[in-house]
């Protein structure tokens, strides 16, 4: 029973760890910044955004 509560902590442990590798940092607008004027719609096309990025 223990080993079993070890390699289930274990396993949850990895899962974050690989969830935090693959996420992205992205700066809302690129250059322009986050500013008024910007299309952010444009911005977000071609980007996917996942639990985990940093905006």
């Amino acid at each position: 029973m223990a080993m079993a509560c070890t390699t289930t902590a274990a396993l949850l442990s990895l899962c974050s760890l690989f969830v935090s590798i693959l996420a992205k940092d992205y700066t809302v607008g690129d250059s322009n910044g986050w500013t008024s004027g910007v299309d952010y719609t444009q911005w977000t096309s071609g980007k996917t955004l996942l639990v985990g990025d940093n905006l």
